[in-house]
């Protein structure tokens, strides 16, 4: 009995790391802590929204952790794992305005900050970035 219990454990915890595999996460802080009517624009390529996003309707974030809120999106929505974003509020938008992308395939987890254009694939780096510009 306790060896089944150990299989279907082990079964589970692979299932979960399979499901997590075929995701990924954009984080995003800002430095006033504001995120009421943030969201995440997201297309496959060729401009194609993902089903139920639009420009008004952005998909709000997943969830909120230290770093600040994030965004977790199944890879298979997207073409060859390349996923396409704005995070914006309205016409707001950041990373400078332009349409962002990363691959999903090597990187399962994106870090943003607001007020810098760059894609940090690490929260050290974030975190250092944010360090070296603080916030005003």
């Amino acid at each position: 009995m306790k060896l089944n219990r150990s299989i279907l454990l082990a079964a589970a915890l692979t299932l979960s790391a399979a499901a997590q595999a075929q995701t990924a996460t954009i984080h995003y802080n800002r430095c006033d802590g504001n995120y009421e009517g943030w969201g995440a624009h997201l297309w496959k390529d060729g401009g194609i929204p993902l089903p139920g996003i639009e420009w008004q309707k952005p998909m709000m974030p997943s969830g909120k952790g230290d770093f600040g809120v994030y965004w977790t999106v199944k890879l298979d929505d997207f073409i060859k794992g390349r996923v396409n974003y704005i995070i914006h509020k309205g016409d707001t938008k950041e990373q400078g305005g332009r349409d962002m992308a990363f691959d999903g395939n090597a990187s399962k987890e994106i870090w943003v900050n607001n007020g810098d254009r760059k894609i940090y694939t690490s929260l050290a780096d974030a975190q250092k970035a944010r360090a070296d510009k603080p916030c005003p």
